[in-house]
């Protein structure tokens, strides 16, 4: 009689804590499906970002080296003066530059002044295109310093997102393999002392 009370409490405790462990079991899997989930949305969204930002620096640098050209190929006063005007912003009215004679009997080329006659309605335009040029030199400064430390958070984020993952699947292998035995040493010592108990 005492055997077969120790036995149907032992078996009872054993369906309860079977039933508390696939309680935990599921809970523990559904937090680890939730938070795959939510990483590889964030992965997602970061590789996209990064992607973007990595076309918009190749198409700058395209454009960085057609300006570097351009500006290789005007190495004259003659050729500066053709091709200033068409670096300007749109103006109401052209610019016109005129160069002093520089026939091979002048003196040298580089104390002669040029002269530039600029009208009227072009001189608020010009103030403030350089105005604005001042301004994005700034932003282009600030957006240079933000894009390095955007680059440094996204690398901490993967790092981040990479050890939630490891985490959400129970950790390294050697982890996981660590929990598995030692489930698997309680399962055991719990069944070894079911079976003594209903021995007695």
């Amino acid at each position: 009689m005492l055997n077969t009370t120790v036995h149907r409490i032992l078996l009872a405790a054993a369906l309860v804590a079977v039933a508390l462990l696939a309680d935990a079991w599921r809970t523990a899997h559904h937090d680890t499906v939730q938070l795959t989930t939510t990483l590889f949305t964030q992965k997602v969204a970061i590789e996209q970002a990064a992607n973007r930002e990595k076309q918009r620096d190749t198409e700058l640098a395209a454009v960085l080296a057609l300006i570097a050209r351009q500006k290789r190929a005007v190495q004259t006063p003659q050729q500066a003066a053709i091709a200033i005007p068409s670096v300007l912003p749109p103006l109401p009215l052209p610019i016109s530059i005129h160069l002093p004679d520089l026939s091979p009997s002048s003196k040298p080329y580089d104390d002669l002044p040029a002269t530039v006659s600029i009208p009227q309605a072009d001189l608020k335009p010009l103030y403030d295109e350089l105005q604005d040029c001042r301004a994005n030199s700034l932003e282009i400064t600030a957006v240079k310093q933000n894009l390095s430390d955007e680059k440094l958070q996204n690398a901490a984020l993967t790092h981040q997102r990479d050890a939630a993952l490891t985490a959400a699947r129970g950790g390294t292998f050697w982890q996981r393999l660590k929990r598995q035995t030692k489930w698997f040493a309680i399962g055991i010592a719990i069944g070894a002392a079911a079976t003594a108990a209903a021995r007695h």
